[in-house]
């Protein structure tokens, strides 16, 4: 299997996290794609690649102009910055209410986040572009027919990225970059199996009859990211059935995870998508420190498995997965069940 890599990625390193007020060291890290390239590497069966030049047009087509700039230019700003404290870029007031008025650096922080993990950096504009980048890459593999599956190696992950803000760890929405890209060619089924709902992949696609999304993922009622990912969320106006969410209950283990995959791929089939995009994350596994799933590693090859029976063309781009102990296996052993290996 060919796997597209963000040679950027090492250049967004989070300084750590605000938690209930109090800063804690950042799950989200450059060793995340370390150990995961290191587990492909001692299984075999891949060659890895860098995607072309980077260039803003992969997320032009789904993110909007004003928040691309906000990005560069906040990156740049804490690029430029001596002092260290302002080389972090964190929000603190969130604008509300109909069209808020934000115009300075303060309010534009919170106009462009949803949270308090997710700051800009020196670094993060080119870590975030490197990962849309890879996944317009695969994307375009696949609608040419040079593979049958391709899996993006990234990191920051991207499924929470929404239209106009970045959240959870996320700036660019790379599932969204490569289904928007497949789209060209025919219909696309997005498959997130991440712990956390995928809010910005759904919201990006809520409207749009030729992009069905699919979730199974941790309760938003008591899981990141709270207000999104329930099952009532349908879609609307021409993709109204086009989003199908699958929530499932704290402490969720491989026994009650079949039924909800298998209800999940069914719904991909049904739709009959030319093309799959797989939103993958292993914070499902039972080590996870922020999941609360109880899959345990031998299950990743199953999952695998029962995805790659759908039988499409496919973009696997990586999502979460925070235990690195565990990380690494568990995608070495997707990408070997979906492979046939």
């Amino acid at each position: 299997m060919r796997v597209i890599l963000n040679p950027k990625h090492a250049d967004h390193v989070p300084p750590g996290e605000w938690e209930g007020g109090t800063v804690i060291p950042c799950y989200e890290a450059p060793g995340r794609l370390e150990v995961i390239r290191a587990a492909l590497e001692a299984a075999g069966g891949f060659a890895f690649e860098e995607p072309p030049k980077p260039n803003e047009e992969c997320v032009a087509a789904v993110h909007h102009a004003a928040y691309i700039t906000y990005l560069r230019e906040a990156s740049a700003e804490a690029k430029r910055a001596r002092d260290p404290a302002a080389k972090q870029l964190w929000p603190t007031v969130f604008p509300f209410g109909p069209n808020p008025r934000a115009t300075g650096t303060r309010a534009l922080r919170g106009l462009y986040c949803f949270d308090t993990y997710t700051p800009i950096l020196p670094g993060t504009f080119a870590a975030a572009l490197g990962g849309a980048n890879a996944a317009a890459r695969a994307a375009d593999l696949i609608a040419e027919g040079a593979e049958r599956a391709a899996y993006v190696l990234t990191r920051p992950p991207g499924h929470h990225a929404e239209h106009d803000r970045c959240g959870g760890y996320c700036y660019f929405n790379n599932a969204a970059v490569a289904a928007e890209r497949l789209s060209k060619r025919g219909p696309v089924a997005v498959l997130d199996v991440d712990v956390h709902h995928g809010n910005g992949t759904q919201h990006i696609f809520y409207s749009r009859a030729d992009v069905l999304t699919v979730s199974v993922h941790g309760d938003p009622a008591g899981l990141y990211p709270f207000f999104s990912g329930f099952a009532d969320e349908t879609g609307t106006g021409a993709g109204l059935g086009a989003n199908l969410n699958i929530p499932l209950a704290p402490g969720t283990g491989a026994n009650e995870y079949r039924p909800a995959l298998a209800r999940a791929i069914e719904a991909v089939s049904r739709f009959k998508p030319a093309f799959l995009v797989f939103s993958f994350g292993a914070d499902t596994h039972e080590a996870d420190p922020i999941g609360g799933f109880k899959l345990p590693t031998k299950f990743f090859a199953e999952l695998g498995a029962k995805v790659r029976e759908l039988g499409l063309p496919a973009v696997i781009v990586q999502e979460g997965g925070y235990d690195l102990a565990a990380l690494g296996g568990c995608v070495a052993e997707v990408l070997k069940a979906y492979s046939g290996n």
